[in-house]
């Protein structure tokens, strides 16, 4: 038995690619059998394999005995003479922190943990010990979430050409067998028979009920069934990415935008695929990201109503802001703000994590002065912002950023009446979700400055301008 689970080992790892000659691994060991068996595996091949192996293992502290865990890992390590790194990370703490379910925190700890032993040591590849019955659980669930054709497609032996899976050709019941054969006894995770957790339900009640009432080779049909929903999948995801780049007209690490003519153009099953991309971009976790969170999407898209906005899992939401779709984190609401803003220098606006700098100027010493456009830039004639008082201008002027009030009204810039402000973020078509963001430069009751948009054109500089005031505003990083 011991040499059939090596040698089986050993040309599902050679089919697959998975290892080249003289690669460094992390081998990612939880104490558990499935980790066990992937170590002690891959321990016998390292010679075949040419490779050097890493244990990794990372302390989640959801138990009273995760230590013993850490410690029965470092001693199996030592045992085979293979360096070993163990790491703490409090997950109920960062659970809340990120906002995540406990499972969902505990998978992206993981993983940024295996990058942080990666660079560390210079590794190329993590294996991870899924097997066959993980795949076949993972399709079920995926199934019952209404996840869609990119859940059901399983666990892939290979991802990102670094995560790979040497034993997802075994069954539990094999794994089992191999430690048994060799003397080794796992750590028992008593989270593991928990039904309160989905994938245990389905591993302990779903699936053997499958199995003797329906079909006994279930967990086979499964896995199947994944490899070429697997192969199909990966055929629309090369499709869907370039029907993303088509649709992205910018984006940053704070959003992705896609252009909402562009997106309808493509057929709906691409149309969910670049939802999920676009996600992707922002997150990386698409374990709770449901069907029903792509329905409502196209739904909002789809809608008449040119502004909506829709919470989605891990701290993201989308936003359609008119022909704009905008998958980006969930902003702090800024609430009513207010800033003087000095006349030289610069005034920081925290709320907004931007800045405005200013300065003055004669008219006569810059004859050539080019007049900015208004919206990020913006210029004054000084001594008409001076007359809105009465009194001689004192140094603490006090001109201020706030964002709207009721009954606001100013001036556009080009225009002889006022318009109130609600009336010009219509007609401008600034998206509702923004409105209360914008920030307004004004003198006392008066509006100078619609930032990002334009100007009042009773400020204006005129012939007979002597002094100016010149204003750019930006956000903090960049100025940085």
């Amino acid at each position: 038995m011991t040499a059939d689970f090596v040698q089986q080992m050993h040309r599902f790892i050679a089919q697959h690619k998975m290892i080249k000659d003289g690669e460094t691994v992390i081998v990612a060991v939880s104490g558990g059998a499935d980790s066990l068996a992937l170590l002690y595996g891959l321990h016998a091949l390292r010679s075949q394999l040419n490779c050097q192996l890493h244990v990794a293992h990372l302390n989640h502290c959801l138990r009273p005995d995760a230590d013993a865990d850490a410690d029965f890992v470092r001693q199996h390590a030592a045992h085979l003479k293979l360096h070993c790194t163990i790491q703490r990370m409090e997950i109920p703490h960062l659970a809340q922190q990120w906002k995540l379910s406990v499972e969902a925190a505990g998978r992206r700890a993981r993983y940024q943990f295996y990058e942080s032993v990666t660079t560390g040591i210079d590794a190329t590849k993590v294996a991870l010990g899924h097997h066959q019955d993980d795949i076949a659980e993972t399709v079920l669930m995926n199934l019952i979430r209404g996840s869609g054709a990119s859940g059901l497609k399983g666990i892939a032996p290979v991802r990102d050409a670094k995560f790979i899976r040497p034993i997802a050709g075994f069954t539990r019941q094999q794994i089992e067998a191999f430690l048994t054969a060799i003397g080794i006894v796992p750590r028992h995770d008593p989270t593991n028979t928990d039904t309160r957790y989905l994938r245990n339900r389905i591993r302990h009640e779903l699936i053997p009920r499958l199995e003797n009432d329906y079909n006994p080779n279930i967990k086979i049909g499964l896995s199947r069934t994944a490899d070429v929903l697997r192969a199909e999948s990966e055929y629309l995801d090369t499709a869907a990415r370039e029907a993303f780049e088509a649709c992205r007209i910018q984006g940053s690490h704070k959003n992705v935008v896609l252009d909402r003519v562009e997106f309808r153009k493509h057929h709906v099953a691409l149309q969910r695929r670049v939802l999920r991309q676009s996600l992707s971009e922002m997150s990386g976790d698409m374990n709770d990201l449901y069907f029903t969170h792509c329905e409502k999407m196209l739904n909002l898209i789809e809608a008449e109503a040119s502004n909506a906005l829709l919470a989605l899992p891990n701290g993201l939401q989308f936003r359609r802001a008119y022909q704009q779709l905008i998958i980006e984190r969930k902003s702090v609401e800024t609430g009513n703000f207010a800033y003087p803003v000095v006349t030289v220098g610069k005034t920081s606006i925290e709320v907004l994590n931007t800045e405005i700098t200013a300065e003055l100027g004669n008219i006569k010493s810059c004859p050539t002065l080019a007049l900015p456009d208004g919206r990020f830039e913006a210029i004054f004639d000084y001594e008409k912002i001076r007359k809105v008082f009465a009194e001689p201008f004192l140094e603490a002027f006090p001109l201020t950023v706030r964002n709207r009030r009721q009954g606001d009204r100013f001036q556009p810039h080009g225009m002889r009446g006022t318009k109130k402000i609600k009336d010009f973020f219509i007609d401008t078509k600034v998206p509702r979700y923004e409105r209360d963001s914008v920030p307004l430069l004004v003198c006392g009751d008066q509006i100078l400055w619609i930032i990002g948009y334009t100007t009042s054109d009773a400020f204006k500089i005129e012939s007979d301008t002597r002094q100016y005031l010149y204003l750019r505003y930006a956000s903090n990083e960049t100025s940085a």
